[in-house]
């Protein structure tokens, strides 16, 4: 035989393409974990829960001391992943695995965090908890009254529930309840949820104690026991939270909890009113109090919001750093021991392993994703005659530039006229310096009561020394032309760690890298320390006339924004419109069809929303579907020359094609994880929902989002006209996409567990 036949099969890829922690029921095989390599940051964090989990127990009339640790880093440092981590530590050295929970706040308050959290404990695990004491009263009774051991013996070991050793006995029942009551209204230091937790006990009480505690409306007969205010407020739902960690840290037991994400809830942008700060404060005091440990994940935003006396709560931090060469070579050969049987480094070597991690400035995520793109490289060109199975560091490179596809040269331009812009600064764009082509500066900025100026060079991805060249021959010709110039290197893609330290020793700093969540910041903090370090002039009217002009200008930039504003309005007025008819349309065709296979099981709430939102941010991107319809719903002209004029054009066509690619694949995606649910009770569901996330990844994989870039610059086929507010509208478009495209399948998998009955 010949051909392709003859060519060896595809290997299996030993790395996750999205490289996203896997949050599932820590009840599942244990073995089934992502690959794990011990850090610094590991270590610490293991070492505060060990020292919490191995401290001995409290004297008699002390409370047992709690801890608070905090975790902090970027996106992809690992923050999800040791959190996990330390759960499933706290789980395996705990008698009682439920004592130990993980919890993400990506709800962004805690009214939603505090729900997730006892949809999580679960009612029955709340129950089994009130039990305990119920048991611990009962056993009193039982030792005061010189009843049989054996009765002892069987509700210590839980052979028998404490309900059944009274109705067998004929104990007082109400009596004994009146007992818990009060040590529960002890235990907790609440009047109302020392009552609602003895109520779980009676028969007939439960359907309208857990409506409360989710936060519902108090039922009648609730009212009538004096619990009359719902957990609807922040601070409302962080005491509860407080209350169950006394109730679970109560009886000299260990309580873990891990809260992911706080920065979603404490953040420079959003900041927690002063009542729920003080809220907070207070539930960090409960925990220690309550001989808890509190772990609370996060950007490092997080904590530098919160207040002295909050942060005084915390003794412990751990800061993640990113992965030494040393432990990328770890992780590679353990990650290809857990999926072939053999631990290797090969096809990588030593060289690229150290120049992959110099590109993803040891970033754990970042790391992963190269090391799944060039694994797949080298393979498909291994299975090539004449080629052999190896990484490069050109494969590094490529695929560095095409995982980390920055913004487009447009698109960054556009972004850094209009900080400049909305902070009233003079610029001239795209100015040449001096003679010499390489002395032309995107944006030359300058200030009325300073000499000189700041150059702003924009470049893409720095990865090699042709790169470093082109950059130090621009930065040596502006210095020539002007050398009195500030100079600002803003980088729209990597850094790789060697380049970094070279181009740190020209300018006195490290190039700006564009990263849409710090940018603004980033930059005008920077230009204003660019503006300190010229000279300045002495007069001091100078400076008042300064501001005014610059007030001026951002007033000027601030009504233009308004007029911007009110176009789109009208633009999302008429899409709203057709919205409506669209709806109309599909209520008429369910009166009269039948819904297709992937319709046909309606999907939990928070799954069926992620689905949605990725299909239509596609729709909404492309409409190529009301394009069609309008052109063939007695157009005019000039709709018909728009839609031709569109289709003539190869960017569009080919970026259209994509997104409808995307599209198909999200729907399927869909579907398939509509059939599992049929069958999700199965012993094997859990890995066949892995395998359907697996090979969405896979087709998306070579369906990147920055394909799209094409159609951000184009404005809404709904909205052609409105030109302006296009421009001002491609950042919101682009995040709106890959917020809603972005690591898909494995917030599939998070929010079906997630939603997976208690």
């Amino acid at each position: 035989m010949s051909g392709s036949s003859d060519l060896p099969p595809t290997r299996k890829n030993p790395f996750s393409p999205m490289a996203v922690a896997r949050i599932t029921d820590f009840d599942a095989d244990p073995d089934a974990v992502d690959v794990a390599i011990t850090t610094d940051a590991t270590r610490q964090a293991l070492a505060h829960l060990t020292a919490y989990l191995d401290a001995p127990p409290a004297r008699a009339g002390r409370d047992r001391t709690g801890t608070v640790v905090a975790v902090l880093g970027d996106y992809g440092t690992g923050k999800t992943h040791l959190a996990v981590r330390l759960v499933r530590h706290a789980r395996e050295a705990l008698a009682d695995p439920t004592h130990a929970l993980y919890l993400d706040a990506t709800a962004e308050s805690f009214i939603e965090l505090y729900r997730r959290f006892m949809q999580k404990l679960g009612r029955e695990g709340v129950r089994a908890q009130v039990s305990e004491y119920y048991a611990d009263i009962v056993a009193d009774s039982l030792q005061s009254s010189g009843l049989t051991s054996d009765m002892l013996e069987w509700l210590g070991s839980r052979q028998l529930e404490p309900q059944e050793v009274v109705e067998r006995l004929g104990l007082m029942e109400s009596a004994l309840l009146r007992k818990v009551q009060d040590t529960l209204r002890e235990v907790t230091n609440n009047k109302a949820f020392g009552t609602a937790l003895t109520l779980l006990l009676r028969p007939g009480f439960e359907h309208a104690v857990w409506s409360w505690l989710l936060g519902g409306t108090p039922d009648q007969v609730l009212v009538e026991r004096g619990i009359a205010a719902p957990i609807d407020t922040e601070v409302a739902a962080l005491e509860a939270m407080g209350v169950f960690a006394l109730l679970f840290g109560g009886r000299q037991r260990r309580f873990v909890l891990a809260v992911d994400e706080l920065d979603k809830i404490f953040s420079a942008d959003s900041r927690p009113h002063a009542r729920t700060m003080a809220a907070f404060q207070t539930l960090l005091q409960v925990f220690a109090k309550a001989g808890a440990c509190l772990v609370l994940c996060g950007l490092p935003d997080f904590k530098s919001v919160l207040p002295p006396a909050v942060r005084q709560r915390i003794p412990y931090t751990v800061v993640m750093s990113g992965l030494s060469q040393g432990e990328v070579r770890e992780f590679i050969t353990l990650a290809q021991d857990q999926a072939f049987g053999t631990p290797q480094l090969a096809p990588f070597t030593v060289d690229t392993t150290r120049y992959l991690r110099d590109i993803a400035r040891g970033n754990a995520r970042n790391v992963i994703r190269l090391c799944h793109r060039v694994f797949r490289m080298a393979d498909d060109l291994h299975r090539t005659p004449g080629h052999e199975f190896v990484v490069t560091e050109d494969m590094v490179r490529q695929a560095a530039r095409d995982l980390f596809g920055s913004l487009s040269s447009d698109d960054i331009d556009g972004v850094v006229r209009r900080l400049l812009d909305a902070n009233g600064l003079d610029y001239l764009h795209r100015h040449l310096l001096g003679a010499a082509e390489d002395s032309l500066a995107d944006f030359w900025v300058t200030f009325p009561d300073r000499e000189g100026g700041c150059a702003v060079l924009l470049t893409r991805s720095l990865l090699d020394n042709a790169d470093v060249t082109a950059v130090m021959r621009r930065i040596s010709a502006v210095g020539e032309a002007d050398p009195d110039a500030e100079i600002i290197l803003l980088v729209n893609g990597v850094v790789a760690d060697g380049v970094a330290i070279q181009l740190r020793e020209l300018l006195g700093r490290e190039p700006l890298v564009y990263v849409e969540r710090t940018f603004a910041d980033d930059f005008k903090a920077l230009v204003g320390a660019m503006s300190a370090r010229l000279d300045g002039d002495s007069d001091p009217l100078s400076g008042l006339r300064l501001g005014m002009d610059r007030l001026s200008r951002q007033q000027s930039s601030i009504y233009g924004f308004i007029e911007q504003l009110a176009e789109h309005m009208d633009g999302v007025r008429a899409s709203s419109d057709r919205q409506l008819g669209a709806i109309q349309r599909q209520l008429g065709s369910l009166a009269g069809g039948t819904p297709t296979p992937a319709e046909s099981t309606r999907l939990p709430g928070e799954v069926e929303r992620l689905f949605r939102d990725a299909v239509d941010a596609l729709e909404d991107l492309t409409q190529v579907d009301v394009m069609f319809q309008e052109a063939f719903d007695h157009a005019p002209t000039a709709t018909q020359e728009a839609v031709h004029r569109r289709l003539r054009t190869p960017e569009f066509t080919q970026a259209a094609a994509q997104a409808v690619f995307m599209r198909q694949a999200v729907q399927a995606f869909r579907g398939a994880v509509s059939q599992w649910y049929r069958s999700s009770s199965d012993s094997d569901a859990e890995d066949r929902l892995d395998e359907l996330c697996g090979i969405y990844d896979g087709i998306v994989e070579f369906l990147p989002l920055f394909l799209l870039d094409p159609l951000f610059k184009l404005p809404p086929w709904s909205a052609r006209a409105g030109t302006f507010v296009a421009e001002v509208n491609q950042s919101s478009r682009r995040a709106r996409v890959h917020e809603a495209l972005g690591n898909l399948s494995p917030r599939v998998r998070r929010a079906v567990f997630r939603s997976s009955p208690a």
